[in-house]
């Protein structure tokens, strides 16, 4: 299971805050990685810290904490970890989460030069509050109640979840939840405080081999403290239908932003999606048994068809820790080059 959350609160006077957490919980297997076994549990736990105007979306200040991550510091590291490119985002105070912030920070800390979850949950971020934000001013104005000072007025949740129906197989659920909220007036129920509800639910299915889109379901539906109990879900399968029968990875990011656009109104549909190929990358690790099993017999689990991803370990580049000329790829390539040797 990943879970990814954002949290926005107002103030009375300076900066707005949003906090966002990234877990990625395995609950299967272990993993062989940089001269050790990655158990079943929490893999990854990070958080990023933001202060921003409400009114121009400028940071102020950004703060990142990484309690788990997946490479400590080791002789094997050379005293390198995951940890070590957060700087960089911590830089990245005085910009502004304006359409042009997801080129900004992916030039500055994608790939090589930065940590693919934190990088995964600041597009989130950087998403989720300008459309909280943007949802806050217009339920002020057509309300007349500024936010209430100090509380969570808006909550993005987005959790992925693997499943193995057969070896052939992966089903995946991708998850997203969108809470805003308003001051409760004397009087109210709590059910009134629920300015909005907005769903997206994605239900697929993966071919394990070739990464194909099998099957997608997704479906999404709003809801207001009136109308709660009485709405029902809109499908999508004629819009997303262009996407059965492709590759899952690598490049379904411009595929998704090829058929949805910059239309707002799909912004928390191309939200949940956008999740499904760095939620898919963990879901893999997750099914090492039946990588084992197939050596222990022999049998390739693969085809030339078989993404690179799949192999054990990140990708050249991938991230800090898995760049080309790192202590951890050095390490791998001596590995498989002594391995190929015997």
């Amino acid at each position: 299971t990943r879970s990814l959350t954002v949290i926005v609160t107002a103030r009375a006077d300076g900066p707005w805050h949003a906090r966002g957490d990234v877990i990625d919980l395995r609950k299967n297997g272990f993993v062989p990685t940089n001269y050790d076994l990655q158990p079943s549990g929490v893999i990854h736990m990070m958080s990023i810290d933001l202060d921003f105007d409400p009114g121009t979306l400028v940071l102020s200040n950004v703060g990142v904490e990484q309690p788990f991550v997946a490479i400590e510091p080791s002789e094997t590291t050379q005293g390198e970890c995951c940890r070590d490119p957060a700087p960089i985002l911590e830089g990245l105070a005085g910009e502004a989460l304006d359409a042009a912030f997801p080129k900004t920070l992916g030039a500055r800390f994608g790939g090589a030069l930065g940590c693919s979850h934190l990088l995964t949950l600041f597009q989130l971020m950087a998403s989720t509050v300008p459309h909280a934000v943007s949802l806050e001013q217009a339920r002020t104005e057509r309300e007349g109640s500024p936010p209430e000072p100090g509380r969570p007025f808006f909550r993005r949740s987005v959790f992925v979840d693997g499943h193995a129906p057969s070896r052939d197989q992966t089903e995946v659920a991708i998850q997203l939840a969108d809470t805003h909220t308003r001051p409760l007036r004397p009087g109210d129920r709590v059910t009134e405080r629920l300015a909005l509800s907005h769903e997206v639910k994605t239900f697929a299915a993966i071919d394990r081999k070739r990464f194909l889109i099998d099957r997608l379901d997704v479906r999404e539906r709003r809801r207001t403290a009136e109308t709660v109990g009485s709405t029902d879900w809109h499908d999508h399968g004629t819009l997303l239908a262009p996407l059965l029968g492709v590759r899952l990875i690598p490049g379904l990011a411009a595929r998704l932003f090829s058929l949805l656009g910059d239309r707002r109104d799909l912004r928390p549909l191309l939200d949940n999606l956008l999740q499904f190929a760095p939620g898919f990358i963990q879901i893999i690790a997750a099914r090492m048994d039946e990588y084992y099993e197939e050596r222990a017999t022999g049998s390739d689990p693969g085809s030339q068809e078989k993404p690179a991803v799949a192999a054990i370990g990140g990708n050249k580049d991938s991230c800090y820790m898995w760049r080309r000329d790192g202590a951890v790829q050095r390490a791998w390539d001596s590995e498989h080059a002594d391995e190929a040797a015997d």
